[in-house]
């Protein structure tokens, strides 16, 4: 029996010289395969991503906004759309609002900052009208709004206003600025938004000076419909102020609506 028991036991063991035969490697589950697939794709995506320009904040909504000087008149104007970069969102957004009767203020960049900033103007212009009994003038306004974003340039409103108004003698003043209050005034015309270029382009050819109210608004509501046909983030028509010493006149005018 223990000669037996030897026998088999030594059949089992593998010859001497030769090597056992492995086992076939298992195969690799699909699921591996496609973890290393989006891997490559979440990499390369990110590798696009980087080498892309990042966006700016004042891009994100998207807006144009152009103020204009004629002869003892001025006329604002900005588009009507709010979007979400590419997605747009509303259609009839109001981006021009007014100070008192002589006096209006376009804020461009983020939506959100810019009615925080217009709500904190009308209540600073409140406590003036308290104090002093009169309404502020437009120099003076420039100079609050200015020192306003100033004192937020650590963590600043993501605007970039346009302020046009009617001075001593019915004078026209505009200005604008950057986020942080540095003024630019300027005697014909001042732009801000995403279609800044192209605003500053169509005002150049367009413009002249000592146009009469009909003539201003005629040429500040074409150059603001040409600039914003040649930008993918405003648009949507766009709304016109005119204003003289004895009226204020509003339109809106359609564009393109794609």
């Amino acid at each position: 029996m223990t000669s037996q028991c030897r026998t088999f036991l030594l059949s089992k063991k593998p010859k001497l010289g030769l090597k056992s035969p492995l086992p076939p490697p298992p195969p690799i589950p699909s699921s591996v395969l496609l973890l290393d697939f989006d891997l490559d794709a979440c990499l390369r995506l990110r590798r696009e991503l980087a080498a892309a320009p990042a966006m700016s904040i004042f891009e994100y909504n998207g807006s144009a906004v152009v103020a204009m000087v004629g002869k003892n008149c001025f006329a604002i104007a900005s588009d009507r759309r709010l979007g979400v970069q590419l997605q747009t969102v509303a259609t009839d957004f109001q981006r021009v609002f007014k100070i008192h009767d002589k006096l209006y203020i376009g804020l461009s960049g983020l939506a959100t900052d810019a009615q925080t900033l217009y709500q904190r103007l009308v209540f600073r212009h409140k406590l003036y009208q308290l104090r002093e009994e009169r309404d502020m003038k437009p120099q003076t306004f420039a100079s609050l709004v200015s020192a306003l974003l100033y004192e937020k340039r650590f963590g600043p409103y993501f605007c970039q206003p346009v302020i046009a108004g009617l001075g001593e003698d019915n004078e026209p003043f505009i200005c604008t600025m950057d986020c942080i209050g540095a003024k630019e005034l300027a005697k014909d015309f001042v732009v801000s938004g995403t279609a800044s270029e192209s605003l500053y382009g169509a005002c150049e050819s367009m413009y002249k000076p000592n146009m009469e109210p009909e003539e201003l608004f005629e040429t500040i509501s074409q150059a603001l419909q040409s600039s914003v046909d040649r930008d993918c983030l405003s648009g949507w028509g766009g709304f016109v102020l005119l204003v003289t010493p004895t009226e204020v006149k509003e339109c809106v005018i359609k564009g393109r609506m794609d």
